[in-house]
């Protein structure tokens, strides 16, 4: 009764707040007896380069296990948005390797490659030159750590806005294998398998392999090509591991993806608006028919194109991975790997029917009608002079890591020090002429294009080191630094033409470049070179045994960007390095006897010159640029509440306020003086930077249904992403806002007690919500289009699954 008094007399509360007060203190002395037993198993980490419980890594950092990715039917790293609050993915113009990752409001969105990422995708210790390189179809994934804020001092440059450390499983001794088979709705069938075990005393191996085939969500109308956005893929993953001796292991790893897909198609949404006759292109998207047109316009899942999409890309990579203790404190951690991929890529520009048929600069007219429907430009399947003998992209990246890291644990202190090495070869040829009926002055119809090649070369060293001291039983100090250098030469060959004399057959032409109005063939060799520090420093205090507070500041920066996209000139050729400070403080808790976990932090970062691209106005063209300064703050929540023996909740949380601070941008298509168009630019200075929610959250239920009299057991799954809306290009063009939306996933099944089989069935998006994995508008051929991904309508499937 004491103890009630001194409750009401320090908190003031009335007879109805001290009821809440007993029955709430009533409700926890009740769950903690009731979680007796029971807790939340604690996860593992490697994000500090060392074993460590995630409650004491002092970042803020989701770790994502097999369980949770499989309950969740993880099938790309683009799902991770519906999984990670922090993690936002956006789709490039120009094929998977101008994907882009973003955190805590910060991403390098590149329509055409060439600049950094800003975060960094590390896959069994090996940092991706690109995500695609990243294979989920191969399963067998241990766990995710997506870890926010600047990751530069033991994952490198390049993670400003965090990093993914990506863990797959290796070998064991123990004997395992199973075979795993899925198909939906959407006529999607993956079939998987994995065999593990001993091959001799020694000696443990496990191996991987997938196929998967899915035909196109995306409808199109014109007869010459099918249905877009399916997939055919295959791939495999090799885990050898060799045990020396008692205190040295070599594992070697290989991974081969091969995938062809039915690209991403520009599926237009918005009527063009810088040249007038924005009704030729409803007349083209309906091969001749207006209504039609319109029709296809109003269906993010129907195109009428005349021209193949795809994006094929194949990629191999080998490790080599030696652990050498060398004594009872120090460990020798060598990583070597040799990676290469290559991609094809092709997309109709104009997104319609429209075609150079059986015409030349005689024949052709600005009419509406014929193959060409009026349509301002028309996008060529090829030209004489195309590099590849027709339109399109392709790119080749080959490169060597070597990672020597000496690691130190005593009982009070822990060091990571070591050396990173780092030989990028990418060579790129594209070309994508246009047909453009009209371009005063000039009095013909003409064909223009931009027909390039690349061939870039990087080499990169970095020295670092990372320590944490144990100043008492309860406070810990830690701190960390990198030096990075990187030295880079771009040589860059290029014919810019404008030919007013042609002749075409099924939309390849012939160009006489003896008349042309512009003929200009140059090339040019440029070095780069850019050196940086990346670093932190914080403490961790212990406040109680399952609770702990941290504070750090941290810094990082991206590396040298390169510009060959056709806009490349000597002048322009590479782009600054980025660089981000970042002041962080978070708090780590487990409540309710651990059945209740509750890890939280709030940011600040300062970012100077972050690397994008812009589209330029009233063209297909694009360029990279250095964007002033941003700052981005908020906070990030992430909490599991084991309610039961059965059931497990779980809640993510992100709030970001990110802004330009300073930046000048060109005007979008459009854009008037009173909405601030002053000399073709816009301040940008207040606005919110793109692909940047400032809210979003997930939600999951999973519950497990013992089933007593049956061989099984049951299991079930419910999460919810929700995202506020957010701009998808960096002009702010109000057009190419995507709005809120939530996405609702289910899954059931029933699990043997023995764990031999598995059968589930799944939902994604059933509520069947639209959203876009990004927009553009590419005036005067393309207009405004979206990227429609396969997961923007509701789809079902089953899988089921055997160990042996």
């Amino acid at each position: 009764m004491n103890n009630i008094k001194i409750v009401k007399r320090e908190l003031g509360c009335t007879k109805t707040i001290l009821a809440m007060c007993i029955a709430a203190a009533s409700a926890q002395s009740i769950a903690q007896e009731q979680a007796k037993g029971r807790v939340i198993e604690e996860v593992i980490v490697t994000a500090q380069k060392r074993a460590q419980a995630v409650s004491d890594v002092p970042l803020s950092i989701q770790a994502l296990t097999a369980d949770k990715l499989e309950s969740e039917r993880f099938e790309s790293l683009a799902d991770l948005k519906l999984i990670s609050p922090s993690f936002t993915y956006s789709q490039g113009s120009a094929g998977n390797f101008s994907n882009s990752i973003s955190m805590r409001g910060l991403g390098s969105f590149s329509f055409e490659g060439g600049v950094q990422p800003s975060v960094s995708t590390v896959v069994d210790g090996v940092a991706l030159a690109r995500t695609i390189e990243f294979s989920s179809d191969l399963g067998d994934i241990e766990r995710i750590e997506v870890i926010s804020g600047p990751q530069g001092t033991l994952f490198g440059r390049n993670s400003i806005g965090g990093a993914l450390n990506i863990v797959r499983k290796g070998p064991s001794e123990e004997f395992a294998a199973e075979v795993e088979v899925a198909a939906t709705d959407d006529d999607e069938t993956i079939t998987k398998a994995m065999v593990n075990g001993a091959l001799s005393d020694s000696v443990q191996g496990r191996l991987n392999v997938f196929f998967k085939d899915r035909d196109g969500h995306i409808k199109n109308l014109h007869p010459s090509h099918g249905d877009v956005g399916g997939e055919e893929s295959r791939g495999l993953m090799a885990k050898l591991n060799f045990d020396v001796n008692d205190d040295l292991s070599v594992l070697f790893s290989f991974d081969y993806v091969d995938t062809e897909t039915g690209g991403s198609p520009l599926v237009t949404f918005g009527l063009d608006t810088l040249y007038p006759g924005a009704q030729a292109r409803l007349v083209a998207l309906g091969n001749g028919d207006a209504a039609k047109g319109q029709q296809v316009l109003d269906d993010p899942f129907t195109i009428n194109a005349n021209t193949e999409h795809f994006t094929d890309y194949v990629q191999r990579g080998f490790v080599a991975d030696v652990t050498w203790q060398l004594n009872e404190q120090w460990q020798m951690k060598s990583i070597s790997a040799l990676r290469s991929s290559e991609q094809a890529f092709n997309q109709d520009i104009d997104s319609s029917p429209a075609s150079m048929g059986n015409l030349d600069s005689t024949t052709a007219t600005v009419a509406v009608g014929g193959s060409t429907f009026g349509m301002f430009g028309v996008y060529l399947d090829g030209t004489n002079l195309s590099p590849l003998g027709d339109s399109g992209i392709e790119n080749e990246i080959e490169y060597f890591t070597q990672e020597l890291r000496f690691e130190y644990q005593s009982a009070e202190m822990s060091v990571v020090t070591g050396v990173y090495l780092q030989d990028y070869q990418e060579d790129g040829v594209a070309d994508v002429p246009l047909w453009i009926r009209a371009a005063p002055p000039l009095p013909t119809p003409i064909i223009q294009s931009d027909p390039y090649t690349n061939d870039y070369e990087q080499q990169s060293w970095a020295v670092f080191s990372d320590v944490t001291y144990d100043l008492s039983q309860t406070v810990q100090l830690f701190a960390g630094l990198r030096w990075t250098d990187e030295e880079a030469t771009l040589k860059h060959k290029q014919r810019s033409y404008v030919a007013r004399d042609f002749s075409c057959i099924d939309n390849v032409c012939d160009v006489d470049l003896t008349t042309a109005y512009v003929n200009r063939a140059f090339e040019f060799e440029k070095d780069g070179h850019s050196a940086d520090w990346s670093g932190r420093v914080g403490a961790k205090w212990d406040v109680a045994e399952n609770s702990n507070l941290y504070a750090s500041y941290s810094r990082g920066f991206i590396g040298i960007g390169v510009n060959y996209t056709r806009s490349s000139t000597p002048d322009n050729a590479f782009l600054e390095p980025s660089i981000a400070d970042s002041f962080e403080v978070g708090f780590k808790s487990d409540f309710l006897e651990r059945t209740l976990q509750v890890h939280g932090a709030i940011f600040l970062m300062n970012v100077d010159d972050i690397q994008s691209t812009k589209r330029l106005p009233g063209s297909t063209q694009t360029a990279p640029v250095n964007v002033g300064k941003i700052r981005s703050q908020g906070l990030e929540l992430n909490s599991s509440w084991l309610a039961t023996d059965r059931l497990m909740l779980t809640l993510g949380l992100a709030y970001t306020d990110s802004e330009f601070k300073e930046f000048d941008m060109d005007c979008y298509v459009g854009q008037t003086a009173a909405q601030g168009c002053v000399n073709g630019e816009q301040d940008l200075s207040g606005e919110r930077a793109p692909q940047a929610p400032e809210l979003k959250y997930t939600v999951s239920a999973n519950y497990e249904l013992p089933l007593a009299s049956l061989p099984f057991n049951g299991y079930g799954n419910v999460s919810y992403v929700w995202q506020s809306e957010t701009a998808a290009e960096l002009s702010l063009d109000p057009r190419l806002m995507q709005d809120e939306y939530g996405l609702l996933n289910v899954s059931f099944g029933i699990r043997d007690k023995k764990e031999r089989y598995e059968v589930s069935v799944f939902g994604k998006n059933v509520t069947d919500k639209y959203y876009s994995l990004s927009r553009g508008q590419a005036d005067p051929v393309g207009g405004y289009f979206q990227f429609t991904t396969r997961g923007a309508q509701a789809y079902w499937g089953i899988a089921a699954k055997y160990r042996f």
